[in-house]
């Protein structure tokens, strides 16, 4: 992997997070999750390059972004759809995710975990959270989405490295 700076970075980001969606991971080498993520967006804010991840409460890696400050964002080609497929699947809980999958975990500087198999990387420090409320929905239509009044809490993290496959 090689650093480069994340505001040269062109994704085709619709494509990369609605469709194909990417890995989320919080925690350290010895001790972290994953999960699938198909709700997010990365931007500019505060001056700063930004991603900000959606997750559900009842998810096993919310545990995981609530204990550590970094996390990160791994992109795959689409001939890891299999694995994106499994990780937005199943639960951390359930079954052990990182093994015997064909993807291998890296620490970073033990603060977070990325994939050495992903063609894109953001490591991201948590600066700011929030959780979705349905007062504050304009449209009450997008509620649907929340039968059971899960809401998702919104995590912004500052990219603070990002990384490129060779």
């Amino acid at each position: 992997m090689k650093d480069i700076n994340p505001l040269v970075i062109s994704l085709r980001i619709f494509d990369e997070i609605g469709q194909n969606g990417f890995l989320l991971t919080s925690g350290i080498l010895e001790h972290h999750n994953s999960m699938t993520v198909g709700w997010a967006s990365l931007g500019y804010l505060w001056r700063k390059p930004m991603a900000f991840v959606y997750v559900r409460p009842q998810r096993y890696t919310y545990e995981f972004m609530e204990k550590y400050n970094f996390f990160s964002i791994n992109f795959f080609n689409p001939n890891y759809s299999d694995i994106l497929h499994l990780f937005g699947t199943k639960s951390g809980r359930e079954i052990d995710k990182m093994h015997p999958q064909k993807i291998t975990p890296v620490d970073f500087e033990h603060k977070a975990v990325y994939y050495n198999e992903a063609k894109y990387v953001f490591i991201c420090r948590k600066v700011y959270y929030e959780d979705l409320k349905p007062e504050n929905f304009v449209d009450k239509l997008f509620l649907k989405n929340y039968p059971l009044h899960d809401f998702h809490r919104i995590y912004y993290g500052e990219i603070e490295k990002a990384l490129v496959s060779l």
